[in-house]
């Protein structure tokens, strides 16, 4: 976390339209020189609103919004020095694509914003639009055309907001490798909205969840993955997403385990501190760590009964959520596994998943708050 006073981006901010109830709240996202902050969260939880109080283009009721770690809560937009990619790109209609990218720099154009045009539409793959006009481009065209007109730029912070919403897989892969590799060359800021976590998680330095207006966690991607705050956290960021089974604790001389449906398997040698017998919890299980159960398998894991409820075979993986009946813990789970594509396991049939306790994070199910993590 960068020091109170330092980075770009909002220090305790707080944003409300008019005088309706606060739409951020409390909301501190810094990024660093060089560094990008990718923000994710469902619609509606202020992602947009976060960038557009970055770039001046929404005034708040508290807190700091930093450009370079200077104060520039009460200076106007077009003195903060940023360049903002909005999901929807508005070019100038009436200006072929090279020139949109050049006047976002300068009102002339030199010889040297006129080379970093053209080096910034090869990089983008762009080159063939540069005589293009607006109204010629498809969506996609024309996002990237707004990715190369920021990148032009030289600004004091990169403000992307859903900047590869038009593209397609192949060209999102190329495009968010290109904007990582400028952040890192220009050593400027960036801060990153998407609603697409793999995406976040492939570009981000650092990684901040939202909801409700709130910032929930924040950390590197890898930290966030794989230690959680809550279940909100855990089931955002994955992809597929977690299986939460609900569970009974309990203690034995030897540590504790946990209780599904009278099977009982290993989950602590040093029982957490705050954690009773008989103490009702929720097992949050990445796809990872569920498997079809064999014979052979580890010892440490619970085979448990379930019915599968869809196959995905993309690749050499197969995905399968399978519904897991538990009897006494309210309505039973749903678990998604990782298999190989080459599994005969169907729609609607019958199968055992072998689940590792010790693979497991668990959580308040009333709260939904971390209790505790797998230890590596």
């Amino acid at each position: 976390m960068l020091p109170v006073g330092c980075g770009t981006g909002l220090e305790g901010v707080t944003v409300g339209f008019g005088d309706g109830p606060a739409v951020l709240r409390d909301v501190t996202l810094l990024a660093g020189p060089g560094e990008v902050l990718a923000v994710v969260g469902p619609s509606g939880c202020g992602k947009t609103t976060a960038l557009r109080a970055v770039a001046g283009l929404q005034a708040v009721r508290a807190g700091t919004v930093r450009v370079g770690g200077r104060d520039v809560t009460r200076i106007p937009t077009p003195h903060r020095n940023v360049a903002m990619v909005f999901q929807e790109t508005a070019l100038i209609p009436f200006l072929d694509v090279a020139t949109n990218m050049a006047t976002a720099s300068a009102t002339k154009v030199s010889p040297d914003v006129a080379s970093r045009v053209v080096e910034r539409g090869r990089r983008l793959g762009i080159g063939r639009l540069m005589s293009r006009m607006p109204r010629t481009l498809s969506p996609g065209e024309s996002g990237l055309a707004g990715v190369g007109r920021a990148l032009v730029r030289k600004p004091e912070v990169f403000l992307f907001d859903e900047p590869l919403a038009h593209l397609d897989a192949g060209h999102r892969i190329r495009t968010r490798r290109t904007i990582v590799e400028f952040v890192k060359r220009t050593g400027v800021a960036a801060i990153y909205v998407t609603h697409d976590q793999a995406e976040a998680m492939a570009v981000a330095d650092r990684l901040a969840v939202l909801r409700e207006g709130a910032v929930v966690q924040v950390g590197a991607p890898r930290a966030v993955y794989s230690r959680p705050v809550d279940t909100f956290v855990a089931g955002f960021v994955g992809s597929p997403e977690i299986g939460m089974l609900p569970a009974t604790v309990v203690i034995t001389e030897t540590g504790a385990g946990f209780r599904v449906g009278g099977r009982t398997v290993p989950l602590w040698d040093v029982v957490p501190e705050g954690v009773g017998d008989g103490q009702p919890v929720l097992l949050g299980l990445r796809p990872e760590d569920v498997s079809e159960a064999v014979s052979g398998a580890d010892p440490a894991a619970v085979a448990i009964p379930a019915v599968v409820q869809s196959v995905e075979r993309i690749g050499r993986t197969a995905v399968i959520r399978a519904a897991v009946a538990v009897p006494g813990e309210g309505d039973g789970a749903v678990l998604t596994a990782r298999m190989d594509a080459a599994s005969s396991v169907e729609r609607g049939q019958r199968v055992e998943l072998a689940v590792d306790g010790r693979r497991a994070h668990v959580f308040d199910p009333v709260s939904g708050v971390a209790i505790a993590h797998p230890s590596a």
